[in-house]
């Protein structure tokens, strides 16, 4: 009877075992599966909220884009375009904290800090402007990813602004260098070449954004009806910016509407141009003071 009893209790702790062998098992086994149904539910709410976003329907977007970070708290695309659908949706204080979340989980996310530098210096009246937190931005950007034309000129813009021309000008002519089929950074350089007061050097700044608009169109195998042998020229893309409206940037667009209209942008559009330019700057320069006093 001792006997029994003694292998009873030794029997005991095997029994235990199995019972706890058999529960983790059954934990381990339930572990993958709770995980892989929080991925589907993750990349049904991000695809969607894709489409929703390419479709232009950026409230739609906005959601899915919150219940995605839901799932994923961490996931860069979601928090940048969410962001994004927040501007376009002109709730620029919730954009500003995406994208101030994104440059948080990863503080070397150029287009993150570029994205938030884009808000703060933007000519939309209902976005704020902070030009000391935009320069901020644009310089980690640039360090970040130094071969991208964008932070240099937005950097330039946002210097005018302090009143750092020397500086700004530094800026556009190392846009120039880095995209010489840049049109804003010669005619911002231009611009402040005309406001020194030598009509003439900026005039030289203009025909220089004239040559940067042209570009040559791809040469086809087979020419179509319609096409010539000699080489076509056509409009130069813009700067484009998926972060927003440049600031001073925009008002060169009459070079490239020139171009596409067959003809060349005078120098009378050019000085045009330049005084709107000088309109907008005093204008954004009001904001900026009234932003400080508030």
């Amino acid at each position: 009877m001792t006997g029994q009893r003694l292998v009873l209790l030794l029997s005991l702790p095997a029994l235990a075992l199995g019972g706890c062998t058999r529960e983790a098992a059954s934990t381990t086994a339930a572990a993958p599966s709770v995980e892989r149904e929080r991925l589907l539910r993750f990349w049904d709410r991000f695809s969607g909220a894709t489409a929703s976003r390419i479709g232009h329907d950026f409230a739609k977007a906005r959601d899915l884009y919150r219940e995605a970070l839901t799932l994923d708290p961490k996931h860069e695309d979601s928090l940048y375009y969410l962001g994004q659908c927040q501007r376009e949706l002109k709730q620029p204080a919730e954009a500003r904290q995406a994208f101030e979340r994104l440059v948080e989980v990863n503080p070397a996310s150029a287009r993150g800090h570029l994205a938030l530098g884009a808000l703060l210096a933007s000519p939309d009246p209902f976005e704020p402007m902070d030009v000391v937190v935009a320069e901020k931005h644009f310089r980690r950007a640039h360090e970040i990813n130094g071969e991208e034309t964008g932070p240099m000129v937005r950097l330039g813009e946002v210097l005018m602004l302090e009143g750092k021309l020397g500086e700004a000008r530094r800026w556009f002519e190392s846009g120039l260098r880095t995209n010489p089929k840049s049109v804003e950074a010669p005619f911002l350089m231009g611009y402040l070449t005309w406001e020194n007061g030598d009509p003439g050097g900026a005039l030289r700044f203009a025909q220089g954004a004239r040559d940067a608009a042209k570009v040559q169109a791809p040469v086809k195998g087979v020419l179509n009806e319609g096409d010539r042998k000699d080489p076509q020229f056509v409009a130069a893309p813009p700067l484009t910016n998926p972060m927003g409206r440049m600031l001073f940037g925009e008002l060169a667009g009459f070079v490239r509407e020139a171009v596409r209209a067959g003809r060349g942008a005078t120098d009378t559009d050019f000085v045009a141009a330049w005084r709107s330019v000088r309109r907008a700057r005093r204008e954004y320069e009001r904001r900026v003071a009234g932003g400080r006093r508030s």
